[in-house]
């Protein structure tokens, strides 16, 4: 029984954590997630950068993979897009609304899926909003 315990702890991904308040410099958009069940803010992706990933006690950066980035954007922020570091993959699929002139953009539906390396992989309802500084 402590075996298959301790099997099930070792098989668990990492728990997310809270991202800190994030400052855009002028004219930076940037979209920001959150876990729909805990409310946690815990991933920020900015136009033309990497995927931050927030897990309890430490963040991580995972690269944007070429050609992956594919949809209608919003602020230059695109609905699909998978991200690679370490073995491990996320990969987004969102639906974004925009009013026409609204400086900012929403999240109306979102799956994230997190693909650890050795082949787990977690999906989590997400909601979230672009917003620019």
């Amino acid at each position: 029984m402590m075996t298959l315990l301790l099997a099930l702890a070792l098989a668990a991904p990492p728990e997310l954590g809270e991202l800190p308040p994030q400052k855009l410099a002028r004219g930076q958009c940037a979209l920001f997630l959150w876990d729909r069940a805990s409310r946690k803010r815990f991933a920020m992706w900015p136009v033309g950068g990497a995927l931050l990933l927030a897990e309890a006690g430490t963040s991580r950066s995972l690269a944007l993979v070429p050609g992956t980035a594919t949809g209608n954007p919003a602020f230059g922020i695109t609905p699909r897009a998978r991200f690679e570091a370490g073995g491990e993959s996320v990969a987004l699929d969102l639906i974004l609304e925009a009013a026409p002139g609204a400086a900012s953009a929403t999240v109306q539906d979102g799956i994230l899926t997190r693909t650890l390396a050795d082949g787990t992989a977690v999906v989590l309802p997400v909601a979230g909003i672009i917003g620019c500084g």
